[in-house]
């Protein structure tokens, strides 16, 4: 999916013929006919239908088919800029419905050297230490019961367990990234697992990531989740070792994401939206994002990984947008960046959105390349984003042109024409249809031209 809109399209012109001068020339020649009719009427004759037929009906329909032929040419005009406007529009509803696709996080947890890190950062509850005084490193317990991961997985899984016993939870697949670690790291997954008695640990794949995955990862599982149920549990374990003088805080968390919410007590589901990724150029593309309202009003950005080149486009795009007015950089609170920090931004903010703190946005980067994603609490409503046709098309004023000339046809064989030697049923077919036909063909013409123009000029 590429993430651009159409620019906003000029309105069709609306020159022409003015109403009152159209009014004036139907008085004139009605009149003028009038008196034409009443200066040829034999004195003898009673006036009667006869009398008004040609000299009233028939300059009407002829004066009528002339506007309604003439108005083919003028609607063709509009109907060109109608359709580049619907072409617009249909590109704009086509990217709010990708943009609200979701996924639905169902449960989390996070394990940082701080107790509550985004109730802190939130202001909710504590105090945030200063940067000098923030803890980097996790306390692990000193003893040969379990390795080093299977403390963290351990602790991990704990929070989350009622719900990966869900019978719901059968098909789960699981993905692991673990810092300075290789794919043995799965065994000892599967071993906690067991210790839990989530048996499905065992007969479903785990999946070692050797990389810290981006946000695609959710795109992914996004799109698989339009087709079929889908259960995913994602494990980032950011530690370092023992003997590293890393400047970046450790953090590990799990994501068990769904497109089905497990309902736990009153727990409300946590809606997490298709991010955009891999966006090189933030100040074309975000305001396009924040145009398709994933959120409608995001309260609070949570920002790490950000170049200068993409923080200061993206704060002035909200600014414009008046949207996010809180900020939190995750770096300038829990040190220097780390890969794990993109996913814990989520977990947090995910917190903010379960204790009623609003929409959220998470925004991240790696190697120059942009994300973003949204969080909320609602579901964003079903859109019926088609709008048709707001005017009469070419085709409908070609056939009333066409249909009135017929008319007018009629009229001249009744009023002007000896009925004791009518034209042939042949010919008076002929001559009924060939108005009928070249109207509509020419006003069809119109329609398709203008609408193939405007596909081509928009490139659609």
């Amino acid at each position: 999916m590429q993430w651009w809109l159409y620019e906003e399209q000029k309105e069709a012109e609306n020159a022409g013929v003015s109403l009152w001068l159209l009014i004036f020339i139907y008085v004139v020649v009605i009149a003028l006919c009038l008196f034409i009719r009443a200066a040829t009427w034999p004195n003898s004759k009673h006036i009667d239908a006869l009398f008004f037929l040609p000299a009233l009906v028939l300059p009407f329909l002829i004066i009528t088919a002339i506007v309604c032929f003439a108005n083919v040419f003028k609607s063709s005009r509009v109907h060109y800029a109608e359709m580049r406007k619907l072409i617009a529009m249909s590109r704009e509803c086509y990217l709010r419905k990708y943009a609200q696709q979701n996924i639905i996080i169902a449960g989390w947890s996070v394990i940082t050297p701080l107790e509550q890190p985004a109730l802190n950062m939130l202001k909710l509850e504590g105090q945030f230490p200063l940067a000098p005084k923030t803890p980097l490193k996790i306390t692990r317990q000193q003893g040969f019961d379990y390795t080093r991961n299977e403390q963290i997985f351990l602790r991990l899984i704990e929070p989350l367990t009622e719900k990966l016993k869900n019978h719901s939870c059968r098909s789960l697949k699981t993905a692991v990234w673990v810092r300075e670690a290789d794919d043995s790291c799965c065994d000892e997954l599967r071993r906690i697992l067991r210790l839990f008695n989530i048996h499905h640990g065992n007969h479903y794949p785990i999946e070692y990531l050797p990389e810290c995955p981006d946000y695609s990862l959710i795109n992914t599982w996004i799109k698989e989740s339009i087709t079929s149920g889908v259960y995913y549990l994602l494990f980032i374990i950011d530690i370092h070792g023992d003997d590293s003088d890393s400047k970046s805080m450790e953090n590990a968390c799990a994501l068990l994401l769904t497109d089905r919410f497990i309902q736990i007590e009153s727990e409300k589901p946590i809606y997490l939206y298709q991010p955009m990724v891999g966006v090189r150029d933030v100040e074309a593309k975000i305001p396009v994002y924040l145009h398709t309202e994933p959120v409608t009003s995001p309260k609070t950005l949570w920002h790490t990984g950000l170049s200068r080149a993409e923080k200061y486009p993206l704060l002035k795009a909200l600014d414009e947008h008046k949207l996010a007015p809180d900020r939190l950089d995750i770096e300038a609170s829990l040190g220097a960046r780390s890969a794990g920090y993109r996913w814990l931004a989520l977990a947090m903010a995910a917190d903010a959105v379960k204790y009623a703190q609003g929409g959220q946005l998470v925004a991240v980067s790696e190697n120059n390349l942009f994300s973003i994603t949204a969080l909320s609490s609602h579901s964003s409503p079903e859109q019926d984003c088609f709008i048709g046709f707001e005017h009469i098309q070419p085709w409908l004023f070609g056939g009333m042109s066409g249909f009135l000339l017929m008319l007018s046809f009629w009229i001249c064989q009744f009023s002007f024409f000896d009925l004791k030697e009518p034209l042939s049923l042949p010919g008076f077919i002929t001559c009924s249809v060939i108005p009928l036909i070249v109207g509509g063909v020419i006003g069809i013409f119109a329609t398709w031209h203008s609408s193939k123009s405007a596909r081509t000029d928009m490139g659609w």
